[in-house]
């Protein structure tokens, strides 16, 4: 019998919820839980008028950042939380700035790549775990890329779009701890990073992002080249 989007939620909730009892455990000495940071943002998210999708992305980053606090008020800010959502968490994170900081440097009309060089995130942090030219869809900022820094004076000036896949195959990436390049090829055939990230994961699987600091190019988040990941229980 077929299923509603009410039903179809909830097992999404359901996946999720397993995952939040070792978010509690790792942040049961902070003010506010990782549990409760973590529902409370799911909560935030069930207002988005996005898929489920984007939904499950948007729960994976914020597990993956830590589940912090400042999250949720950084999420129902965010003028496009689909797509600016995961970039504000990863700037946040490779720069050492607060998310509401970050924010509030795009809340002022600035593109992605603007708020990269007020941030001093070197173009390099979109690219880790790549040692060659990706192809589609990411050949024309890998080739953009390798020319600017070839160039002293150069910038890694890029449509906003660009930073937001590009920071996006780099939270899969980390969190579900495979090579860009398994996702860039699945992407070749027509998926999407979030339905990659729905169909490759599993409640307790995300990693905790610690740092973004540099690594093997060519390997995956674990420094160990492409590890096969567990299937979710999720609608597909």
């Amino acid at each position: 019998m077929p299923q509603g989007p009410r039903s179809k939620t909830a097992r999404l909730r359901l996946g999720l919820a397993a995952g939040l009892l070792l978010a509690a455990a790792a942040g049961a000495g902070s003010a506010v839980p990782a549990s409760a940071a973590t529902d409370l943002f799911y909560d935030a998210s069930l207002g988005l008028k996005i898929s489920d999708d984007a939904r499950f992305f948007l729960n994976m980053t914020n597990r993956y950042y830590g589940s912090q606090q400042q999250a949720v008020p950084v999420l129902e800010r965010c003028a496009n939380p689909d797509l600016d959502f995961p970039v504000v968490m990863f700037l946040a994170q490779v720069s050492g700035k607060r998310a509401d900081a970050v924010l509030s440097l795009r809340r002022k009309g600035i593109s992605w790549s603007e708020v990269m060089v007020r941030l001093q995130v070197q173009p390099d942090r979109l690219f880790v775990g790549l040692d060659r030219d990706p192809g589609p869809p990411y050949g024309h900022a890998w080739g953009h890329y390798k020319q600017q820094r070839g160039e002293e004076k150069a910038r890694f000036d890029v449509e906003d779009r660009t930073v937001q896949d590009l920071v996006r195959l780099q939270i899969a990436s980390g969190a579900l701890r495979v090579s860009p390049y398994t996702i860039v090829s699945e992407r070749q055939r027509g998926m999407t990073v979030d339905r990659f990230v729905v169909i490759h994961s599993q409640p307790s699987g995300v990693v905790v992002a610690k740092s973004h600091g540099p690594r093997e190019r060519g390997q995956g988040h674990n420094g160990q080249g492409r590890k096969k990941p567990l299937p979710v229980h999720a609608d597909h």
